[in-house]
């Protein structure tokens, strides 16, 4: 497997992450979540994780999917 496809991989399973990611920095620049909303941290924690878990099924569906 080539360098490029190698590194297109990656953007692609890191793709879900850096989406969660830029939501919640967009959800506080926004001011949509004010410090004292309830359940703001656990919202945080489910969103980052909710990104972080689609690109790790996304790694390792594309990983079965090389060894194929």
């Amino acid at each position: 497997m080539s360098n490029v496809q190698r590194l297109m991989g990656w953007c692609v399973v890191m793709v879900p992450w850096l989406v969660a990611l830029y939501l919640h920095f967009w959800l506080v620049e926004s001011e949509a979540w004010a410090p004292e909303q309830s359940y703001r941290g656990l919202i945080s924690v489910l969103l980052l994780a909710l990104g972080m878990l689609i690109s790790f099924l996304l790694h390792g569906r594309l990983k079965v999917r090389r060894k194929l």
